[in-house]
């Protein structure tokens, strides 16, 4: 064992000025990153991570990866042009087969400096709805109204249409629900019940934009989604909304079935 920490020692000693070179290398890389991150959230006045943020670590560490490999080519004496040449058609057959994982990594970098979606951003994917919670090079994570994590991949982030609420200047939302057709006397009737009852008591509800719209009709049931926006982007205040629809939707059903 002390043999080994001699020789590692001894190898080290002999390329002392290209080890001073690196060392100043990793310094300076670390220094840019945290010059240009601290000056960032300085400017900005942010306090954890954003897209920005996480863009410039992942540059990092790519970068940090890859001066780590150079380094320890030259403290074993193997010529770097020499062994990058040697590997060239490796890594050709590597980047055919992960296309995909190149792919998505591209994406990935294109998120992170992208201000159209942020980090703790609600947003809508295809069926997938929730808050961004992380970006990474693979993938979009966002966490749903259950607390479910989920992984979207970053090429399907972009071949995707996306609704951002966050960015709005009002949050929409809408509950959809069916009932039997001998319940309700007229869709007016309805929609008014739920404005009085609900909607004008929420504080954060825009009366103007509710509205109750029929997604599909058969012989004995019909399907409505009720629609509306608020004055508010927080989730707490959509998902009572949404209960006190909902509530209330029971309540007017209850009191035509005892009507009836």
């Amino acid at each position: 064992m002390y043999l080994k920490n001699e020789l590692f020692c001894n190898m080290i000693w002999q390329h002392t000025p290209k080890t001073i070179f690196f060392i100043i290398l990793f310094i300076g890389l670390y220094s840019l990153k945290f010059a240009m991150l601290f000056v960032y959230k300085k400017r900005n006045n942010i306090k954890g991570k954003d897209n920005f943020v996480i863009g410039i670590n992942t540059i990092y560490y790519l970068l940090l990866s890859c001066v780590t490999i150079v380094f320890i080519l030259v403290l074993f004496r193997i010529n770097v042009r020499e062994f990058f040449t040697s590997i060239s058609i490796l890594a050709a057959a590597i980047a055919i087969v992960a296309k995909d994982y190149i792919s998505n990594a591209i994406n990935g970098m294109i998120l992170m400096f992208n201000n159209q979606i942020s980090i703790d951003d609600y947003i809508q994917i295809g069926d997938q709805k929730g808050k961004i919670s992380h970006i990474t090079l693979l993938n979009l994570q966002i966490i749903n109204e259950n607390d479910d994590l989920i992984f979207i991949p970053n090429n399907m982030v972009l071949s995707n249409e996306i609704i951002n609420y966050t960015k709005g200047s009002s949050l929409k939302t809408s509950v959809e629900f069916t009932t039997d057709t001998k319940y309700i006397s007229s869709i007016d009737e309805l929609e008014k019940y739920l404005v009085e009852n609900v909607v004008k008591l929420n504080e954060y509800a825009d009366v103007e934009s509710f509205r109750l719209r029929i997604m599909s009709v058969k012989s004995t049931a019909i399907k409505l989604k009720a629609e509306g926006k608020l004055n508010s982007k927080e989730r707490k205040h959509e998902r009572l909304f949404r209960r006190q629809i909902i509530n209330a939707w029971i309540q007017y059903i209850n009191l035509q079935k005892k009507a009836v």
